[in-house]
C-alpha cells in the first residue's frame, strides 16, 4: 500500500513537471514572416498541446541601409505584447518608405544620411483583441529628415472595441469631427471643413445612428438632402465601403444626383488603414482592430425565395461576364468580324448585353457582396440601375455603317418576364444574359483561334470538375445522415453527373465540347440545388408534421396531447407526394432537374401557407384523389384562389 502511494506521487510529480515544461515562456530571436511583411523578429512564446502561441512582448522590424543608399528602402517596426496568442497591451505600428538625399552629414564618428519620403503610424492599446482607449493613425510626408506635412491622421477612442466619445480625421485637404454614443452607433452632427476654407462644410446628421440629412455650403450656396425617411424596421451595421455605397444608391436614387462626399473619402481612408492594421495582427492571433462605427438602416427583409433568386443571379452574371470578356477582348475576333458581317452582327450583340444587361447587374451583385440589399428598396434600385427601361429580350444592334439593324432572340424567349420589380425579375435579365451569351459563343467559336477556345475549354473543364466534386461530396456527406430510401434518388444524381461528363468527354469538336460543357455546367449546379433540397426534405417534412399538430387535452389521460389537424392535407403530402417527388428524383435528368427542385420548394412553402388558410373545399377534392399530378394541381388551385 505505501508502495503505491509513492508510485501516485511519483507519477503525479512527472505529471505536473510536464505541463510546467509546456507552458514555460521560450524565446525566440530570427527571420519571420507575417503577412507580406518579413523581417527579423524578437518575441516570447508558449508551447501548448495544440499550438505554439505568442505569449509576452512581440517585435517584428525591417530596414535596408544598402537598398537605401542606392535607390530606397520600404521599412516596418511592429511591436506590443500577446497574452496566450491574443494580442493585449500598448502596441506601434511604422511603416516608411524613403529614399536617400545627396547631402550627408559627418556627426562624431558616424556620418548621418537625410531622407525624404512618407511614413505612417499607428499606435494604441488593445484589451482581449479589441482595440482599447485612444487610438491614433498618422501618415506624414518627410523632407530632410523632418516632418513637412501630415496627409492623413485620425484619433478614435474605443471601449472594449467599441467607439466612443468624439473623433478626429483630417487629409490633407478636409478636417473631420463627430461623436458617437456609448454603443458605438453614430449620432448629431458629424462636421466636415475644407482645411483651407472653413466656411465651406459638410454636415451629416445622425439621431441615434440613423442618417437624417446631409448638407452642403460651398462659396456660400447651401444645399441640403434627406437620406433615410421614416420607416417601420431598422438594423444596426457598420459604417463601411457597403454602407458608403448604399448612401449613393439611395441618394442617386431619391434625388438623381452624384453623390460626392468628403466625410466618405476621410471615412475610407481610415478604415483601409484599420484593416492594414488589422490583417497584420489577425495573422497572429484573434483580432478585431477596426473602427466598427455604427449606423442604422432601414431594413427591407428578403425570404428564403428572393436569396435564392439573389444568389442564382450572381452565379450567372460570372457566367455571363467571363463568356463576354472572352468575346469582346479576343483579338482574332477583332478582326474577323471586320470581314464577316454574321461576326460583326453578333460581336455587337455580344457589346449591348454587356452595356445593358451585364453592367446594371455588376452593380446589382456587387451590392449582394456588400450585404447591403436588404437596406435598398427593390423598384427604386431598378430605376437607378436600369434608368432608361429594363433591357428587352429582343436585342436590336447597328450592323454596318448604313445603319442596317438585326434583332438577336432567343428561341425560348417566351419563357423570360421581365415585368415587374422584383428579385425574379432580376432572375430572368441575367439568365437571359448568360443563355444568350452562351449561344453566341457556340455560334462564333469556329471563328475564335484555336489557343482561344482552347483557354475556353480548359476554364469550363475545371469548372465541370469542380461542380461534379462539389456534388458528389455533397452527397456523400448526406447519405449517411438520411433514411434509406434516399439512397436511390441521390446516388442518381451522381451517376447522372457522371454520365453526362462521360459525354462530354467523348466529344471531339471544340465547338461541340463547348455547347455541350456549358449545358452541363448549368445542370450540375442544378443537380447541387436538388441534392440541398433532398438533404433537407426529412427535416422539413417533420417540421411541418409538428406544424399540422395542436395541443388537446385529454381528460381520460388528464393530459395534454399533441393532436393532427388536416389530416388529409398532410397524408397527401406525407403519403402521395414525398414518395412521388423521391421516385422522380430517381428518374431525373438534366432537363427537368431545376422543375423538380422547384416543384419540391413550391409544395414546402404551400404546406406553411395551408396551415392558416381555410382547406375544407380541398380537404374535400382530396378525399379520394391519389395521382400526385393531381394532388399538385389542387394546391395550385388553392393558391392561386387565395391570391385572388
Amino acid at each position: 500500500m505505501i508502495y503505491f502511494k509513492k508510485r501516485l506521487v511519483l507519477l503525479i510529480s512527472l505529471v505536473f513537471l510536464y505541463h510546467s515544461y509546456g507552458q514555460e515562456k521560450q524565446q525566440y530571436n530570427g527571420p519571420l514572416e507575417v503577412g507580406a511583411y518579413k523581417g527579423k523578429a524578437a518575441y516570447t512564446y508558449v508551447v501548448t498541446e495544440q499550438d505554439t502561441l505568442y505569449d509576452g512582448t512581440f517585435q517584428l522590424q525591417s530596414s535596408n541601409l544598402n537598398a537605401l543608399l542606392e535607390e530606397a528602402d520600404t521599412s516596418f517596426l511592429m511591436e506590443g505584447s500577446f497574452d496566450k496568442g491574443t494580442p493585449t497591451g500598448p502596441w506601434l505600428f511604422q511603416f516608411g518608405e524613403f529614399q536617400t538625399e545627396s547631402e550627408s552629414k559627418l556627426v562624431g564618428y558616424e556620418y548621418r544620411v537625410l531622407v525624404s519620403g512618407q511614413q505612417e503610424e499607428g499606435r494604441g492599446a488593445i484589451s482581449k483583441g479589441k482595440p482599447d482607449g485612444k487610438w491614433s493613425y498618422e501618415v506624414n510626408r518627410i523632407k530632410s529628415s523632418e516632418i513637412e506635412s501630415t496627409l492623413f491622421s485620425s484619433v478614435i477612442n474605443f471601449k472594449n472595441g467599441v467607439p466612443q466619445q468624439s473623433f478626429q480625421m483630417e487629409n490633407d485637404s478636409t478636417v473631420l469631427v463627430g461623436r458617437f454614443l456609448r454603443n458605438g452607433l453614430a449620432h448629431d452632427e458629424w462636421t466636415s471643413y475644407a482645411s483651407n476654407d472653413l466656411e465651406d462644410t459638410e454636415n451629416w446628421i445622425f439621431d441615434e445612428g440613423l442618417l437624417q440629412e446631409i448638407n452642403w455650403t460651398t462659396d456660400g450656396i447651401s444645399k441640403e438632402i434627406n437620406v433615410f425617411t421614416s420607416h417601420n424596421a431598422y438594423k444596426t451595421i457598420a459604417l463601411n465601403q457597403g454602407y458608403i455605397d448604399l448612401l449613393k444608391a439611395t441618394i442617386t436614387s431619391e434625388n438623381s444626383i452624384d453623390f460626392k462626399s468628403d466625410v466618405a473619402q476621410l471615412l475610407a481612408e481610415n478604415d483601409g488603414y484599420y484593416a492594414k492594421l488589422n490583417g497584420i495582427l489577425n495573422e497572429m492571433g484573434p483580432t478585431d482592430l477596426t473602427p466598427n462605427f455604427q449606423v442604422k438602416v432601414p431594413f427591407y427583409a428578403l425570404d428564403a425565395q428572393q436569396k435564392a433568386d439573389i444568389d442564382q443571379i450572381a452565379q450567372d452574371f460570372k457566367a455571363a461576364k467571363s463568356i463576354s470578356d472572352t468575346l469582346l477582348n479576343n483579338s482574332h475576333l477583332n478582326i474577323v468580324r471586320r470581314s464577316d458581317a454574321d461576326a460583326q452582327y453578333r460581336y455587337e450583340v455580344v457589346k449591348k448585353i454587356d452595356a445593358d444587361f451585364l453592367q446594371p447587374l455588376h452593380t446589382f451583385v456587387k451590392y449582394k457582396e456588400e450585404d447591403i440589399l436588404e437596406y435598398m428598396e427593390l423598384p427604386k434600385l431598378m430605376q437607378q440601375l436600369w434608368p432608361s427601361g429594363k433591357p428587352n429580350t429582343n436585342i436590336e444592334v447597328v450592323t454596318d455603317t448604313a445603319q442596317n439593324t438585326r434583332t438577336f432572340v432567343l428561341a425560348n424567349t417566351g419563357e423570360f418576364n421581365f415585368n415587374g420589380n422584383s428579385t425574379k425579375t432580376v432572375a430572368a435579365i441575367a439568365e437571359y444574359a448568360k443563355l444568350s451569351l452562351q449561344e453566341l459563343m457556340e455560334s462564333l467559336s469556329d471563328r475564335l483561334t484555336n489557343e482561344a477556345r482552347l483557354q475556353a475549354l480548359n476554364g469550363l473543364e475545371k469548372d465541370l470538375i469542380a461542380e461534379n466534386d462539389s456534388l458528389v461530396t455533397q452527397i456523400d456527406s448526406l447519405l449517411p445522415a438520411l433514411p434509406l430510401l434516399y439512397n436511390a434518388p441521390l446516388n442518381n444524381l451522381k451517376k447522372l453527373a457522371d454520365k453526362s461528363l462521360g459525354e462530354y468527354a467523348s466529344l471531339n469538336k471544340p465547338e461541340e465540347k463547348l455547347a455541350f460543357g456549358n449545358k452541363l455546367k448549368v445542370c450540375l449546379g442544378e443537380l447541387q440545388e436538388l441534392t440541398g433540397v433532398l438533404g433537407n426534405l426529412p427535416a422539413t417534412s417533420e417540421e411541418i408534421k409538428v406544424l399540422y399538430e395542436d395541443a388537446i387535452w385529454n381528460p381520460f389521460m388528464a393530459t395534454v396531447m399533441q393532436e393532427g389537424v388536416k389530416k388529409r392535407v398532410t397524408s397527401a403530402y406525407s403519403e402521395i407526394l414525398l414518395p412521388d417527388f423521391l421516385i422522380q428524383a430517381t428518374e431525373v435528368d438534366c432537363e427537368n432537374a431545376k422543375k423538380l427542385t422547384e416543384q419540391i420548394t413550391h409544395t414546402n412553402n404551400r404546406m406553411v401557407k395551408l396551415r392558416e388558410e381555410d382547406t375544407k373545399k380541398l380537404e374535400r377534392k382530396l378525399r379520394r384523389e391519389k395521382n400526385p399530378n393531381e394532388i399538385m394541381k389542387l394546391l395550385h388551385e388553392q393558391s392561386t384562389a387565395k391570391e385572388k
